[in-house]
């Protein structure tokens, strides 16, 4: 019997099995026999200890080397003195596992694009070297840095995110609209840029029976699942959340905003400033897989809030897979990819527009019929076409073609 592959997968601003992608990734690849290793930051404190480089642990047969790090929220120095401290971890721990057994491929996910030293560094030494694009770096630094530190700082980003480009034997991206940028900014052609959707597993993600105590009381319920960081729109969900209570004067919904992440003390506090806390919860992040498929599925409608800007208007959010997978109709704002992903189980609204956002919201709650058309085709948009069983044969197409060089 050939002895086994084996794959090491670097992510730094997130972990796993959190990371709903890059988690979905590694089973795929142990399913189909694979020796995979996930090098990862742990970003609680609690049993930090062992989580140590020193320390690995098996995860459902994925071997997880863990650093700390504290994840910067804001300005430059933070973010150098994060990725610093990263790439040393990972540096350290990736030749430790190179040592200790060798691989075959690396894949290197991005945010931030910074790790193609170490793209090249293995390449030399016969690995296939994976490039998974999750988002566009220097469109992240654009949105949050202005003026001529945001135009030093944004050379800097398209340069390091050429270099992650090239270092590369295979890109693989999120949607068609990451790969036109991979083949355009990196200079490479088509076939090295493979496109792996965003899609649930739809047995972890099937509809099941509504649980009414959820919605504490109220008649109708809707819903947003995911990260709150500065490029969500949960901040600005807070005005179209007003808008309804106050000024439409419907107080018989209740908005469950599931998540964590930069912004969520602060849309707390614009809760209360606003006087809308009676009707919005905020649990935090669930864990719990079968308790977020059980909010999901009691909820009427499902909401994807991020506002226009060049990032965004391209990216592919897992959110609205999620949402489609339980049979729930979306309401976003009229952004290329969040309109590819949902197609008819989607309503669109023109971005930076809270107040038709609102009323949007209050459409779908006030026409059953309508929520369960919308419901059904995405369930089955999923079922066809999305779900991760048919991306996985794309991704494992990746890999073979990184380990022909």
């Amino acid at each position: 019997m050939a002895d086994k592959k084996r794959a090491v997968i670097i992510i730094e601003n997130s972990s796993i099995p959190y990371d709903i992608r890059v988690w979905y990734e590694a089973l795929s690849l142990r399913d189909n026999g694979w020796d995979v290793t996930v090098i990862c930051p742990c970003l609680t404190s609690a049993h930090l200890e062992a989580y140590k480089s020193t320390n690995p642990r098996d995860l459902e047969g994925i071997t997880l080397y863990q650093f700390e790090l504290k994840i910067a929220e804001e300005g430059i120095i933070g973010y150098f003195l994060e990725y610093w401290s990263a790439f040393f971890n990972i540096m350290k721990i990736s030749w430790r596992v190179w040592k200790n057994e060798k691989f075959d491929t690396i894949q290197f996910c991005n945010p931030p694009d910074i790790f193609f030293p170490l793209g090249i560094f293995y390449r030399l030494l016969g690995v296939g070297v994976i490039f998974d694009l999750h988002d566009l770096f220097p469109e992240f630094v654009a949105s949050r840095y202005k003026g001529f530190k945001g135009r030093l700082l944004g050379f800097v980003a398209q340069v390091t995110e050429f270099l992650s480009f090239r270092s590369s034997h295979v890109v693989i991206t999120t949607n068609e609209s990451y790969q036109s940028v991979a083949v355009q900014r990196g200079r490479l052609q088509k076939d090295r840029v493979k496109v792996v959707r965003n899609g649930p597993r739809i047995e972890q993600f099937s509809p099941v029976e509504p649980d009414l105590k959820l919605k504490q009381g109220f008649r109708y319920m809707a819903c947003y699942a995911g990260v709150m960081g500065h490029l969500d729109g949960v901040l600005e969900l807070q005005e179209s959340i007003r808008y309804i209570l106050q000024e439409l004067n419907r107080s018989d919904i209740f908005f469950v905003l599931l998540g964590n992440g930069a912004v969520y003390q602060e849309v707390i506090e614009q809760n209360q400033k606003l006087g809308i806390q009676a009707n919005v919860y905020m649990p935090g992040m669930i864990r719990d897989k079968n308790l977020l498929v059980k909010y999901l599925s009691t909820s009427d409608v499902c909401l994807s809030p991020e506002p226009y800007t060049p990032l965004n208007a391209i990216s592919t959010f897992i959110k609205i897979g999620e949402y489609m997978a339980v049979g729930k109709p979306v309401v976003a704002y009229d952004l290329v990819e969040s309109r590819y992903t949902a197609q008819e189980a989607g309503v669109y609204v023109t971005p930076g527009n809270y107040k038709e956002y609102a009323r949007a919201i209050l459409s779908l709650m006030d026409d059953p019929e309508k929520r369960e058309v919308m419901g059904k085709f995405g369930r089955e948009r999923i079922t066809n076409t999305l779900r991760w069983g048919i991306q996985e044969k794309k991704l494992l197409q990746a890999y073979q073609f990184a380990l022909e060089g």
